[in-house]
């Protein structure tokens, strides 16, 4: 009878302590522990989406932190890890801005406001190897209309 009683108890612990678990899970704060991110653009970044907007944006569609693997396909991998590491690898990478074609939608330059270095060479050859222009623009560059403005030419000019 002891031993049956112990194994009630045990019982109504379990079944206690999974109750109050399932309740804690259920609570709108862990259930879905997301808030809205303020502001969506630093200051620089807004900064220079409003002069890409003056400068360009009668001719493009300027489209703001575009995330690179909604922009490129991985081609044809035959084994899966590989596969894998790749998509992955432009999962987690965007561009800053991507101007696109008014009537196609068609992507016809990415733009980049950190300089080129070691750590970015990547995106650098991603997009050489897809035909994509990248613009890497400096602090200068990025506040200045007549630089911007010929960067992004120069850029599209090579492309064609």
């Amino acid at each position: 009878m002891s031993f049956l009683a112990m194994v009630l108890a045990a019982f109504v612990c379990f079944a206690l302590v999974f109750f109050i678990k399932q309740r804690q899970y259920n609570h709108p704060a862990l259930r879905l522990p997301y808030a809205l991110k303020q502001p969506l653009f630093h200051p620089s970044e807004r900064e220079l989406l409003e002069l890409l907007q003056a400068a360009l944006g009668e001719r493009f569609v300027i489209l703001a932190k575009v995330r690179l693997a909604d922009v490129v396909d991985v081609t044809a991998i035959p084994r899966r890890a590989p596969w894998y590491r790749a998509v992955n690898r432009i999962s987690a990478a965007r561009f800053d801005f991507l101007l696109c074609d008014r009537t196609t939608l068609e992507p016809q330059c990415a733009i980049e406001m950190e300089p080129a270095d070691a750590a970015n060479t990547f995106v650098d050859e991603l997009c050489q190897t897809i035909g994509l222009p990248l613009v890497r623009l400096s602090a200068e560059t990025a506040r200045a209309y007549d630089r911007l403005c010929a960067a992004v030419e120069q850029a599209i000019e090579t492309r064609s």
